[in-house]
């Protein structure tokens, strides 16, 4: 049998890259680009061992910057919007017993008073699950309502997960509600950097403005005198799920490994370097003409997020006209992933895979740039009010729209392959 083997040599990179090119008819392999110009970055087709194992980062893994997290697994998570509050205790009740184990309602700016808790929270078990929330009409104030309203029903302080999710936050609040909250796992403040995304941002300038957010707010969360333990227990990041799978998954992976780094820099040691991640299914691909594409888009959307290694995830409903059909899609399909995908039992299942260790490597270092380039220009709260931001996504935004007109880039039911049925309502519409 080795005798066998002998005679099959392992070919060399170069050897293979002779064989390719002739396929190629000449064209050089190194300078051929699967990716457009809204990406971003730019990659080879494909990578192999010799090359990945230069990496810097290769043979990193995400699992210490997660949180004594022994697998992959992460909490389903779904939101719910007070209009009234006994409404938004039937949905909570409704979306627990599909089996969600997280929950972000948005308090739509409703003044609670302590009454409401008894209502929105009836028949919950608010320390068996996670409560995040936004658009508090006073956080502070709500905070300091809810964790009374908690020790009131002996529900453990110890137990309680969640926090709240701001799209704006500046150090002196952020100290505030830190300073407030003493509940081991009430991550206090979660920065949503989905914003970014929805602007048009690419991957790297999603990263790059989150790191530059997340560095603003530790500096001042260190001057009024937070310590490198409370920044950890306190601080996520939530970002928005695009669908680009395999960048996507060293999205996710990235968001650990960059943000550990800023802390390293700070000078926290690195038992303080973890951070809670949530991911949400991003709504610019979703197409309004084809709905029933979205749920298999969203599907890959989670999946990638799911292989970055997430803590929590919502999959926003895949069409708006039948509520309890995309609620359920949205839980079953992060169900399936658990139960019969068995996605949550292997930790960091993209480590060591040479394609996406290398896009980790090309958007890493494209977002530190990005992040480096804010810092220079005087950091984000600066590079929001002076436009430099706001013009980086645009020209993002406009080249990926640019793309989709041009079908250089391809939105399944939007620019191409279009639904029958949509065509077929069309006609009868026009003969009426």
């Amino acid at each position: 049998m080795s005798q066998l083997f002998e005679e099959f040599k392992a070919p060399k990179l170069a050897d293979w890259k002779k064989l390719t090119e002739k396929e190629l008819k000449g064209a050089n392999i190194d300078e051929l680009n699967q990716w457009l110009a809204s990406d971003g970055f730019q990659a080879k087709p494909a990578y192999f061992r010799e090359e990945t194992s230069k990496l810097p980062m290769n043979g990193q893994t995400i699992r210490p910057l997660r949180f004594d997290q022994q697998n992959n697994d992460w909490l389903i998570c779904t939101d719910v919007r007070v209009e009234d509050v006994e409404d938004a205790n039937s949905e909570i009740l409704h979306k627990l017993s599909m089996g969600a184990s997280a929950l972000t309602i948005d308090l739509n700016g409703h003044d609670f008073g302590r009454d409401d808790f008894d209502t929105l929270f009836d028949g919950v078990l608010v320390d068996a699950i996670a409560v995040s929330f936004t658009n508090a009409y006073n956080t502070l104030r709500f905070q300091a309502d809810y964790f009374a309203w908690t020790e009131k029903n002996d529900f453990g302080a110890e137990n309680l997960m969640g926090g709240f999710w701001f799209e704006t936050m500046n150090a002196d609040l952020a100290t505030a509600i830190i300073k407030d909250n003493n509940r081991h796992a009430f991550g206090a403040i979660g920065l949503d950097c989905s914003q970014f995304y929805m602007k048009g941002a690419s991957i790297s300038q999603q990263l790059g403005a989150t790191l530059a957010w997340g560095n603003e707010l530790l500096n001042g969360l260190r001057k009024n005198g937070i310590s490198f333990e409370q920044v950890s227990d306190n601080i996520g990041f939530s970002l928005a799920i695009g669908s680009s799978f395999l960048p996507e998954i060293a999205k996710f992976r990235l968001m650990r490994f960059l943000w550990a780094r800023v802390m390293q820099q700070h000078g926290a040691a690195s038992k303080r370097w973890a951070t809670w991640v949530h991911a949400q299914t991003g709504e610019r691909h979703l197409s309004s003409l084809d709905t029933p594409v979205n749920l298999l888009r969203e599907n890959a959307m989670a999946m990638s997020a799911a292989l970055g290694g997430i803590d929590s995830l919502t999959i926003n409903p895949f069409r708006q006209d039948e509520p309890e059909l995309a609620d359920r899609m949205a839980i079953n399909t992060q169900h399936l992933m658990k139960e019969e995908a068995q996605l949550h039992q292997v930790i960091d299942p993209a480590a060591g895979s040479y394609y996406v260790e290398h896009l980790t490597d090309i958007l890493g270092k494209k977002a530190w740039d990005f992040f480096l380039q804010i810092e220079d220009r005087g950091g984000y709260a600066a590079c929001s009010a002076d436009g430099f931001l706001e013009d980086a996504f645009a020209a993002s935004d406009q080249a990926y729209y640019d793309e989709v007109e041009s079908l250089e880039r391809v939105l399944v039911g939007t620019n191409k392959f279009p639904s029958p049925f949509e065509e077929s309502n069309d006609k009868v519409e026009d003969e009426d």
